[in-house]
């Protein structure tokens, strides 16, 4: 018998949904304003306390006034759920709905917004429905986005300068998945930086495995991402065909920025054998 950390709790995301919005226009979970130690304003919920003292000021909220506009924009009928209908949620909209609710947290507390500990248990949950769906959260300069986990990035991120480790993980961001242009575009970008004459980088890789370099070549130079005529044997490709010979490529560039760390610890090794020799 399991004991009851054990016991696993599979994830249904429109239920998780569901408690998410209720939490969040419940009336026990009235947000508290502190404006000083002598003043301070309580909201009837803390979706009427983001709307009232955090949306606006968000830099990304693009020309939407409320939160309500915001969430519509997103294709989610909040007033379903609301009134206990039977609203289904799609997983891409369910990940906005997730990703603007965190991004709403770091302007929370720098407004010094108190939250109940039902609020705070439901802000605590969003990392973990994410984890259950094989999606993290990455805080990117001013924004969190969700990506895609993958440990294959994140061997490299730190061996790369940070502009580059934003574009490995935009390439796993769920919005652009199945997006062909925004997929060619950071792949472009990526492979500027391997033929960066300073660094040297696709020079290294191609001096330890040259076929992998032509592998990754072949991809990007003949299916309409450095050159917008792909090769003739490659124009009867559908998209999806391509995306999936993308995501090939950006997995080789990925093993071959690691095959440089590799290399550098084979290479220490050989010289620490020779000092051995040598003494």
């Amino acid at each position: 018998m399991k004991s009851i950390f054990e016991l696993e709790n599979r994830l249904d995301i429109n239920k998780e949904f569901e408690k998410i919005v209720y939490e969040l226009y419940e009336d026990e979970n009235a947000a508290l304003y502190a404006e000083d130690e002598y003043h301070s304003e309580q909201y009837t919920s803390l979706i009427v306390a983001i709307d009232k003292m955090v949306f606006l000021k968000w830099k990304y909220r693009d020309t939407f006034m409320d939160v309500e506009e915001f969430i519509e924009n997103l294709g989610i009928n909040i007033e379903i759920v609301l009134l206990r209908g039977t609203g289904y949620i799609s997983q891409e909209k369910f990940l906005l709905f997730l990703e603007f609710l965190i991004n709403m947290y770091p302007l929370i507390k720098l407004e010094d917004i108190k939250l109940s500990r039902r609020a705070m248990a439901l802000l605590d949950n969003i990392p973990r429905i994410l984890e259950k769906m094989n999606y993290r959260l990455e805080e990117l300069e001013d924004k969190i986005i969700i990506t895609k986990r993958d440990s294959n990035v994140d061997s490299i991120l730190t061996k790369v300068p940070s502009n580059v480790a934003y574009l490995l993980l935009e390439y796993n961001d769920f919005r652009i998945c199945n997006n062909i242009k925004e997929k060619k575009s950071i792949l472009k970008a990526i492979d500027l930086y391997l033929d960066n004459n300073d660094k040297k980088i696709k020079k290294q890789i191609r001096g330890i495995d040259k076929e992998l370099v032509d592998t990754f070549e072949t991809i990007l130079n003949n299916m309409g991402i450095n050159h917008d005529n792909s090769a003739e044997r490659y124009k009867s490709m559908s998209d999806e065909e391509k995306i999936q010979w993308y995501d090939k490529c950006f997995l080789l560039i990925i093993h071959g920025i690691r095959a440089i760390t590799v290399n550098e610890i084979k290479n220490e090794r050989k010289d620490m054998v020779k000092k051995d020799k040598s003494t």
